[in-house]
């Protein structure tokens, strides 16, 4: 599904160039669970904006299904991304303008579906995940953990190949982060869904079905 061939990614701290990445490699060939696990700074968040086209890495290549992702321009970039990768931040960005209902529909209207029909979809999904009494709620209204859940609602809800959890459920406690990696796990796999979690959560790793530590700018399997 996937392959990453000798990433290197670098920024710069005024003139100190700062390596994340050396001759990375990744390939996935099916969706599967996968956790990208390593210290603050290490290069998690870089490594999940490098595959969802967010970011470009200072050398490489990219493939998606065959495609060479590096080398599209910047408006197929956003189209694909639309179609074809959900992606939950860790500080969840939803919209405090719309309500929870608006906020989970919004990836279909973008994808081209109308508002009404969005709307219908968003709220049976929304049942899914318990938030069925909160869908006429400002996200600032919701606690925590109801955020998060809406915001991996809104990232799975039109059934994307590749899913990016970005520390799902870092800011969560215990109870609220297993409901909240149980949601996201089982509907990747009903959907086969390729996801890719970055996660501080070692408890976690032994419900994935792979997990990579991220060392010296590599990606070593543990």
């Amino acid at each position: 599904m996937i392959e990453l061939l000798k990433i290197e990614q670098k920024y710069y701290q005024g003139n100190l160039p700062i390596n994340v990445f050396s001759n990375l490699k990744l390939q996935i060939n099916e969706p599967k669970i996968i956790g990208i696990i390593g210290p603050s700074g290490s290069g998690k968040t870089s490594l999940l904006n490098i595959i969802g086209l967010i970011e470009n890495p200072k050398s490489g290549s990219y493939f998606f299904r065959d495609q060479d992702c590096l080398k599209m321009n910047n408006l197929r970039k956003t189209e694909f991304r639309k179609k074809n990768i959900g992606y939950i931040f860790q500080n969840n960005q939803l919209l405090e303008d719309f309500n929870v209902l608006e906020n989970v529909a919004l990836p279909l209207i973008l994808n081209g579906e109308n508002y009404k029909n969005s709307c219908e979809i968003a709220k049976d999904f929304l049942d899914i995940f318990g938030l069925a009494e909160r869908i006429y709620f400002k996200p600032g209204l919701l606690s925590g953990g109801e955020q998060q859940r809406v915001a991996v609602a809104r990232a799975m809800i039109k059934k994307p190949q590749l899913l990016l959890a970005d520390e799902p459920t870092g800011s969560l406690d215990d109870e609220t982060a297993d409901l909240v990696f149980k949601y996201i796990t089982e509907i990747s796999r009903k959907n086969n869904t390729l996801s890719i979690i970055a996660t501080h959560n070692f408890k976690f790793i032994k419900k994935l079905d792979i997990c990579f530590k991220v060392e010296k700018g590599m990606l070593i399997e543990i």
